[in-house]
């Protein structure tokens, strides 16, 4: 199948979900009694500045979310991937070439220490990877 045929054949509600579960994983591994207050050191950000502009924030992160979620269960359709484990393993190895492979380049050049990217690559990875587990369920 193509890609843009398995864009047609996407489970929605899967999406939404698997989208969900971005938040739901973020909001995890960043809170403060897990990996938050390190991030935080580690990226320069004054958590205690929040205002408005999260609201912008959170919209743009559901956005990127919806659009990743849907891209992964295409190409988990198109790959003929599926089930909890493949959809797992699959988005997992996507993230990790995609998501944190970005992280590498971006955070390098902008000279941004080793354990950020790190940090944010592995949050990636495992936040594709749960969105793949729940994109699988239905493909």
């Amino acid at each position: 199948m193509e890609m843009f045929e398995a864009f047609g054949a996407l489970n929605w509600l899967a999406v939404v979900l698997a989208a969900l579960s971005h938040f739901a994983v973020g909001y995890l591994w960043y809170h403060q009694k897990v990996f938050g207050a390190r991030w935080a050191e580690l990226a320069g950000v004054d958590t205690g500045s929040e205002g408005t502009a999260l609201g912008v924030l959170f919209a743009r992160l559901g956005v990127v979310a919806l659009a990743t979620a849907a891209t992964l269960g295409a190409l988990m359709i198109a790959t003929g991937t599926g089930g909890v484990a493949g959809g797992f393993a699959f988005c997992a190895v996507v993230g990790l070439v995609l998501r944190a492979g970005a992280h590498v380049v971006h955070n390098g050049f902008a000279r941004r220490p080793g354990a950020l990217t790190l940090l944010d690559g592995a949050h990636d990875v495992l936040a594709c990877a749960v969105m793949g587990a729940i994109l699988g369920i239905w493909t």
